[in-house]
């Protein structure tokens, strides 16, 4: 499973210490940040379990951060 969240993280020294924090209570998810979006993106992925977005979210929000899960929205255009 892949989960994307936008965040309101901006420097890399808060993104190490979100994704140290998340490594160590769950040592099986891949944890990136791609904080030059303009989303400050947390991607996280595991492919044993299911991710636990309560958790992470409050982990983040924990840390005085927001964090929101992104959603896939298809838009349709009439044509």
């Amino acid at each position: 499973m892949i989960e994307v969240y936008k965040t309101n993280i901006l420097k890399k020294k808060q993104a190490r210490r979100i994704k140290k924090q998340i490594k160590n209570r769950f040592p099986n998810y891949c944890i990136d940040f791609d904080l030059e979006d303009c989303d400050h993106i947390l991607r996280i992925e595991n492919f044993n379990d299911i991710l636990d977005n309560d958790v992470i979210i409050n982990m983040v929000q924990k840390q005085g951060f927001n964090i929101e899960i992104l959603t896939d929205e298809i838009s349709i255009v009439n044509i």
